[in-house]
């Protein structure tokens, strides 16, 4: 049957997974409903499952690209992203990730279940937090595509009627239904201090309330007024609830920054690093490609954009604009020269390592390649992130053992400095204890809240913001690049002034670039590589493409339900 796509049929058998210390979980034999929710190892068992859902590297390789900020205005791959283009149409039906319900069918099943587990109350009570955090987590998958939702807050089969054919809630509904989860999370689960594994914690629920929070502020604060907003609300109450929930990380002491910002994204294993809240390990030889990595294939479709690496301040704290550091960007050469740090840990440049193969020997960047075609950085602006150098004797290619972080605590740091700008009560203080550790671990200058130097270049959002704002969100983007944040922080900012009807550019052409093929180039001599493909740029339409459509067979299915604003 259809429906929702949430109707429910009784399992018999379950799927399961196994688990070792590195979140490498993988599919075991079924166990039969009968011998099974009888321990804590049967919930640590079905909800493994769960984990499989965290974000991931997937497949990378040919075609593919390893940078999650791909198809925004931060970073590109061959062939334009429908995310922005406004390109997309009404489905047709729900498959895939198209109002799909099934894993909220999952957490829901699992969470009426797991009453039934007898021993340690600590362990069950743990699981049943997992089981709160992650139906939390499939919510906001749901939320952040589709806004108003109906809410399901039980395991149903399909004799629940009301259920399957209930209507969408309003988006603040859906909201305090995802923190309420989140807040039971909290209650039951363990701390990360008392994890031996890298499951989810108490302090990674805070800050993925946080996040939530914090989306959901900043979205009614600056689509008020919009068929997107909520009415009689300016998000404040969301705001504080995302301050107060990041502060509670901070206060934990149990978190504190990486020394070195650019080895946390080159390793393969992220065990005892004080920064990382939640990681997965992969382990390619044991699981073989299948198990869903395949990151050795360099250089690959994506590439950063002028816009992104334009965002890095000078090393003097201030910005390009303005700053008789800066050495402009007709050269890769110099693009790093007097800039955050950061800059460097996450583009390559000429000089910098791209392999060192078994014996040691040592192959250097010079040039990018740049064809527009596969296998091809599209802006000349390659991606230093997620690279490890060292060729894997085992595959004689580089590892594709690649460690993802999911969640680390700068982003709790950005998160309460934004939440205290956004409220306007932000000090100096606040700072000190957020963007400016942020600045120390880079070597940059300190953000003084009565000293911001204004930058003429600052974006264009279409209102105004303050300059301390600006600036919290300039290094937001730059703390945060390629890590798979831009896409929701361009839709709760409203900011479809910086990218609709634009086409984001690539390095200067220079002759250092090794393949020429199809590449574009603007009349300024900047690459253009959706100059052929998608030459009036973004077609992003603000009053239709900040929310998808819903399938039009869920519309004559459900009755109550009601299509998205400028889809009808």
């Amino acid at each position: 049957m259809k429906k929702l796509k949430y109707i429910l049929l009784i399992i018999i058998a379950l799927p399961l997974m196994s688990c070792d210390d590195e979140l490498n979980l993988t599919p075991q034999d079924s166990i039969t409903e009968p011998d099974f929710w009888k321990s804590p190892s049967d919930l640590q068992l079905y909800a493994n499952n769960f984990y499989q859902n965290l974000p991931s590297w997937g497949t990378v390789g040919v075609g593919y690209a390893a940078n999650p900020d791909n198809g925004t205005d931060v970073s590109l791959y061959t062939g334009p992203s429908t995310r922005l283009l406004g390109t997309s149409t009404i489905p047709s039906t729900a498959k895939g990730s198209v109002w799909n319900w099934t894993y909220v069918r999952k957490a829901n099943y699992f969470l009426s279940n797991v009453d039934k587990a007898e021993g340690s109350e600590s362990e069950i009570n743990h699981y049943w937090g997992e089981g709160y955090f992650f139906r939390a987590f499939y919510y906001v998958s749901l939320l952040t595509k589709y806004g108003d939702l109906p809410i399901v807050d039980k395991y149903i089969d399909d004799s629940d009627t009301d259920y399957l054919y209930k209507a969408r809630s309003p988006r603040n509904e859906v909201v305090d239904f995802i923190l309420s989860d989140l807040d039971k999370a909290i209650t039951k689960l363990k701390s990360k201090s008392e994890l031996s594994t890298p499951r989810v914690s108490k302090e990674a629920a805070q800050l993925y309330k946080a996040r939530i929070a914090l989306y959901a502020g900043t979205w009614e604060k600056y689509h008020a007024g919009t068929v997107f907003g909520v009415d009689g609300s300016n998000g404040s109450n969301y705001i504080q609830i995302a301050a107060d929930a990041s502060l509670a990380v901070i206060q934990s002491g149990i978190f504190s920054l990486h020394s070195d910002y650019g080895s946390l994204f080159n390793q393969t294993d992220l065990k005892g690093n004080k920064e990382i809240m939640l990681w997965r390990e992969y382990d390619y030889l044991t699981y073989g490609k299948s198990y869903g990595n395949n990151a050795q294939v360099w250089p690959n479709r994506s590439g950063y954009t002028r816009f992104a690496m334009r965002s890095y301040l000078c090393t003097d704290g201030d910005p390009i604009s303005v700053s008789p550091l800066y050495k402009g960007d007709l050269g890769l050469d110099s693009l790093e020269t007097n800039r955050d740090p950061r800059l460097a840990a996450t583009v390559m440049v000429p000089g910098d390592i791209i392999s060192i193969d078994v014996d040691g020997d040592t192959t250097f960047f010079a040039a990018p390649v740049v064809s527009g075609g596969n296998n091809s950085c599209v802006t000349a602006y390659e991606g230093q992130k997620y690279r490890i150098a060292a060729i894997d004797p085992n595959l004689n290619n580089f590892t594709n053992d690649l460690a993802k972080v999911i969640m680390r605590y700068a982003e709790a740091l950005l998160i309460y400095a934004e939440a205290k700008a956004e409220l306007g009560t932000i000090n100096q203080s606040d700072l000190d204890m957020t963007i400016n550790l942020l600045r120390d671990r880079a070597g940059m200058p300190h953000l003084t809240l009565n000293a911001i130097t204004v930058d003429p270049d600052w974006p264009e959002y279409g209102y105004s913001i303050s300059d301390v704002l600006y600036e919290i969100r300039r290094e937001r983007s730059v703390e945060l690049m390629g890590e798979g944040f831009r896409f929701d922080d361009l839709m709760r900012w409203r900011a479809h002034e910086l990218f609709a009807d634009k086409r984001p550019r690539g390095a200067y052409y220079e002759t250092l670039i090794q393949e020429e093929g199809n590449l574009k180039i603007d009349t300024d001599n900047y690459i253009d590589p959706y100059q052929a493909s998608a030459s009036t740029g973004y077609g992003f339409d603000p009053n239709r493409d900040y929310l998808t459509a819903l399938p039009s067979d869920e519309l004559v299915l459900n009755e109550n339900l009601e299509q998205n604003p400028g889809w009808e």
